[in-house]
């Protein structure tokens, strides 16, 4: 069975650029604009992977990480970020995220870390 993964981003070019290289794969993909859109889409499905863009509205609640791990203690968050050195990269890897990608990203990388994932 394929893979579920959720996307939160509310640019709407990097959600359908990341959407549909994941699409072209075979991956079952959820596309959101916003971060409070997030807890909705766990009450209807389980997701694999969590693509959550750092500056989308609703990502950076504290509370967001523990909410996804206590309910979902399988599902893996993966940070997307046009900023480096933004210290709520550092925050979110301590919360649990398996890791970050940093905009505009490169396909290759996406791939690698989902298939990382996905292995595990």
């Amino acid at each position: 069975m394929a893979a579920k993964i959720l996307i939160v981003d509310q640019n709407p070019d990097y959600r359908d650029i990341l959407e549909s290289l994941l699409d072209k794969r075979g991956y079952m993909v959820t596309a959101l604009e916003g971060g409070y859109q997030i807890a909705n889409a766990l009450k209807k499905k389980t997701f694999d992977i969590i693509f959550l863009d750092s500056e989308t509205e609703g990502i950076r609640n504290k509370d967001l990480f523990a909410k996804i791990r206590e309910g979902r203690p399988n599902t893996h968050i993966i940070l997307i970020t046009s900023r480096r050195g933004d210290s709520f990269i550092k925050e979110a890897m301590d919360a649990g995220a398996y890791g970050c990608i940093d905009k505009p990203f490169n396909p290759d990388e996406v791939l690698t870390m989902v298939n990382h994932v996905i292995a595990k």
